[in-house]
C-alpha cells in the first residue's frame, strides 16, 4: 500500500491559507471610581460610555482597567495600548487611582506602550514626564469651562507645526469643547502640540520611547474630524501597529525556542521543500493546518532507502522518523507564521514500509512522536496512527503526516 497526501492547488490554498484580518488592538481605560459609603460593597467602576464607543468606532477593543497593581504587569502584557481617562465633571480624582495611574504610566512608558491621556489622564502623564501640575486657570477671556457637558466646540487652539495634529487641523482655525479647571504648565520630556489662545497646553507629544499623546480637550465627543483623527489614526491605530510588533515578536520568539532546543539534540531545521507534485506542502483550513506526508530528507537528499524488518533496523527507522517529522514541521512553521502560533497538534500519522512479518511500526513511530514532545513540551499531546505499507516514495522506510491546531494571527 503506497499512500501520498494531495490537496488542491491554485485559489482553493490562497483561501485556506491566507491570513485572518488583523486582531484588533486591545485598549485599556483607566475608570472613575463611584463610592458608596454606606455600602462599600457598591462601589463601582465608571467609564463615560462615549469613551468606550470612540476607541471601538476607531477599531479597538476598550477594556475596563481596575487600580489592581499586583496584575499590572500581566494587564500590561494584555494590552496593545492605554487611555488614562479623565475626571467626572466637577469632581476630582481618589488618590487611590492616581497612584494606580502614576505607576500605570511609569510602567507603560518602560514597555513602551502607546499611551493616550484626556482631560486628567493628560494632566497626570505630564506631570510623570517632567511637567508641572496647576489647580488654577490662567486669567484670560478664553473660557475653559462653558458649560456643564463638553458637547459643543467652545474655543479655538493653535497647533505647533510639525506636531502630529497639524495634518488633521485643516487650513482654518481649529476648534475644541473644553471642561477643565487644572492645567498642565512647565516644561518636561514633552514637547507642546497645541495651546490655547491664553498659552495654556492643550496638547503635548511625550518624549518618550512608545506612542505617547496628552490631550487637554476631551476627542471622544468627536465632535470634530481633529477629534476622530486623534481617536483612530494617532492612537488605535498606532496601537494596532505595536500588536502586529508584538505578535511578530512573539513569533520570532516561539521559532527562536524550538531552534534553541533543535541545537541543544544536535539537530536544525530543515529547508521546507517544494512538493514533487500537483499538491501543497501545508494547507490551512479555519485553524486546522494539514502538513502533506513528508518523508526524511537530509540536506535535500533521501537519509535511507529500505523496508523495516529486512535492511533497515528499528533505530535506523527511528531516526528516519525523526527527519521525516523535521521536514513537516518545516512546512508547518511557514504555513503558520511561526511556531509561536502553534496551540497544539491534533494527529501525527507514520506510515513504515515493512515485510509482511514486522509488527513493531509504532517504535519507529515513536521517534517522531518523542522527537515533537521534546522540542513542543508545553502542547506535544497528539492523537496517532502508524500504518504498515509494503512501498513508499522515493524507496523510504518512513512517511509523516502531520496536523496541527493555529492561533488567529496565522
Amino acid at each position: 500500500m503506497t499512500t501520498e497526501t494531495t490537496v488542491a492547488t491554485g485559489n482553493a490554498r490562497r483561501h485556506s491559507t491566507q491570513s485572518h484580518e488583523p486582531r484588533w488592538p486591545v485598549i485599556l481605560m483607566t475608570p472613575d471610581v463611584s463610592e458608596a459609603p454606606d455600602a462599600p460593597t457598591e462601589t463601582e467602576y465608571v467609564v463615560r460610555a462615549n469613551y468606550a464607543d470612540a476607541i471601538a468606532e476607531a477599531g479597538g477593543i476598550p477594556l475596563i482597567l481596575p487600580y489592581n497593581t499586583r496584575n499590572l504587569a500581566s494587564a500590561l502584557a494584555l494590552a496593545d495600548g492605554i487611555v488614562l481617562t479623565g475626571a467626572r465633571p466637577g469632581t476630582e480624582v481618589t488618590g487611590a487611582r492616581r497612584q494606580f495611574e502614576i505607576q500605570l504610566v511609569e510602567q507603560a512608558l518602560k514597555a513602551g506602550k502607546p499611551l493616550l491621556g484626556i482631560y486628567h489622564g493628560m494632566q497626570l502623564i505630564g506631570e510623570c514626564l517632567g511637567g508641572e501640575f496647576q489647580t488654577e486657570l490662567p486669567a484670560a477671556a478664553v473660557s475653559h469651562i462653558p458649560q456643564d457637558i463638553p458637547d459643543v466646540l467652545a474655543h479655538e487652539i493653535i497647533v505647533e507645526q510639525g506636531s502630529v495634529l497639524t495634518d488633521w487641523v485643516g487650513k482654518g482655525p481649529a476648534r475644541v469643547n473644553s471642561l477643565h479647571r487644572h492645567v498642565l504648565a512647565g516644561q518636561g520630556r514633552f514637547r507642546v502640540a497645541a495651546r490655547a489662545p491664553d498659552g495654556t497646553i492643550e496638547a503635548f507629544e511625550g518624549d518618550t520611547d512608545g506612542f505617547c499623546l496628552g490631550i487637554q480637550w476631551h476627542p471622544e465627543y468627536r465632535l470634530s474630524e481633529l477629534d476622530r483623527n486623534i481617536m483612530r489614526a494617532a492612537f488605535v491605530d498606532r496601537s494596532a501597529e505595536a500588536a502586529v510588533r508584538k505578535a511578530r515578536s512573539a513569533s520570532s520568539a516561539g521559532s527562536n525556542r524550538v531552534r534553541e532546543r533543535l541545537a541543544q539534540l544536535e539537530l536544525a531545521l530543515p529547508e521546507a521543500s517544494s512538493p514533487p507534485g500537483a499538491f501543497s506542502g501545508a494547507v490551512r483550513t479555519g485553524n486546522i493546518i494539514t502538513v502533506s506526508g513528508q518523508v526524511p530528507l537530509k540536506d535535500g537528499v533521501v537519509l535511507q532507502t529500505g523496508h523495516l524488518g529486512a535492511c533497515v533496523s528499528i533505530e535506523e527507522g527511528r531516526e528516519c522518523a525523526r527527519w521525516a517529522l523535521l521536514n513537516a514541521l518545516a512546512q508547518l512553521e511557514g504555513a503558520a507564521g511561526g511556531f509561536d502560533n502553534i496551540l497544539g497538534f491534533v494527529r501525527l500519522a507514520g506510515y513504515v514500509a515493512a515485510d509482511a512479518a514486522f509488527e513493531r511500526h509504532g517504535a519507529v513511530v515513536d521517534g517522531a512522536s518523542e522527537l515533537l514532545r521534546e522540542l513542543f513540551p508545553d502542547r506535544w499531546a497528539h492523537a496517532r496512527i502508524a500504518i504498515g505499507v509494503t512501498s513508499l516514495p522515493r524507496g523510504v522506510p518512513v512517511e509523516v503526516e502531520l496536523t496541527a491546531v493555529v492561533g488567529d494571527e496565522a
